[in-house]
């Protein structure tokens, strides 16, 4: 089994990485391949960074929906006074206010979390061509055609009529 060398392990002399758009190195984007890479920890690095933004956008958004859940409930008598759609606020937060912004929350992750996996796949696709590129295979998948994307709204399972 062939040992993978450690970049930035002692004894080596390698620049620390620096990592652009979509967290692919930018040695990678530019063509050169060092010949120390590891290629399964440049993955891994890509994912645990796809990982934090997903933790991060989720941590958001859940603090955003306790607060507009919880908050107008719990000081309901102080809040009585103020007015929402002519009813006092935090009745209107209970009977429907809360369940709107929930529903507005979910449609903004759906949206974020998009563009965060369309980063995601970018970065591994740069990553996976740089892997190819450095070993020689730069026309490795053509027989077999591109990789499929992810299926858009438009693209049916059904035969066109």
């Amino acid at each position: 089994m062939a040992k993978r060398s450690q970049t930035g392990a002692a004894g080596t002399s390698a620049a620390p990485a620096t990592f652009g758009v979509g967290g692919v190195r930018s040695d990678m984007r530019s063509g050169v391949t060092p010949s120390d890479v590891d290629w399964h920890g440049e993955a891994a690095g890509i994912a645990a960074r796809h990982w934090r933004r997903t933790l991060r956008l989720v941590a958001v958004l859940m603090a955003i929906g306790f607060v507009v859940t919880f908050v107008p409930q719990f000081w309901a008598r102080e809040w009585a006074a103020m007015r929402f759609a002519g009813w006092p606020l935090p009745f209107y937060m209970g009977a429907q206010g809360a369940i709107l912004i929930d529903i507005a929350l979910i449609m903004i992750y759906v949206a974020m979390q998009r563009r965060n996996d369309i980063q995601y796949r970018r970065a591994l696709s740069a990553l996976r061509d740089a892997h190819r590129n450095s070993l020689g295979m730069r026309d490795a998948g053509a027989e077999f055609g591109p990789i499929p994307e992810s299926h858009s709204r438009a693209t049916s399972a059904r035969a066109p009529r």
